[in-house]
């Protein structure tokens, strides 16, 4: 009986270990956009002159986005108060301006109609039939909450934004919170 309780135990403390290790890996990286969507998860590494990740490579230069997604090739002129460009064989379209603390853009993404709200207090996105209505779990920074277009048995969605994305332009955020979705 005693080995049997040695063994139990070992057990025990080696899978509070792997446990606590999992929740350690799953910790957003500090230099990335982290997603989780529905039930995938990504992270987005952000450098002062790229975006990438798995299916994203996208250069960072002074006014444009250029590289390739899962979406398609994207070539974006970022101007003051708007985006524009293509994305795969698809206009962009951008609208974009500051209300107060809050960044807002609508348009056209894609060739379908996209709208961005990011606020301290939440981030709201629509983008392909799909609303996401997020609330700020750390203010700025990180944003929980659901899609419209998920069942109820789907958990929440989660982003996080590194330093790198809080110091681009409102430009820049706006387009790259809509590719990232």
């Amino acid at each position: 009986m005693k080995r049997y309780s040695r063994s139990l135990r070992a057990g025990v403390f080696a899978m509070g270990i792997l446990l606590g290790a999992g929740g350690a890996l799953s910790a957003p990286r500090q230099d990335a956009i982290a997603l989780r969507i529905a039930r995938q998860q990504y992270n987005l590494v952000m450098t002062g002159d790229t975006v990438t990740g798995q299916d994203f490579q996208v250069t960072r230069s002074p006014g444009a986005l250029r590289g390739r997604t899962h979406l398609g090739v994207v070539d974006f002129q970022l101007k003051p108060g708007e985006v524009t460009g293509l994305l795969g064989a698809a206009m962009v379209n951008l609208k974009v301006k500051r209300e107060g603390d809050t960044l807002v853009a609508d348009g056209a993404f894609g060739g379908r109609p996209g709208r961005v709200k990011l606020s301290p207090d939440y981030l709201e996105l629509y983008l392909r039939d799909c609303t996401y209505r997020l609330k700020a779990k750390e203010p700025g920074r990180s944003y929980e909450g659901r899609r419209s277009c998920d069942r109820a048995s789907v958990p929440d969605s989660e982003i996080f934004l590194p330093d790198e994305f809080l110091a681009a332009s409102p430009e820049e955020q706006a387009a790259l919170l809509l590719l990232a979705i």
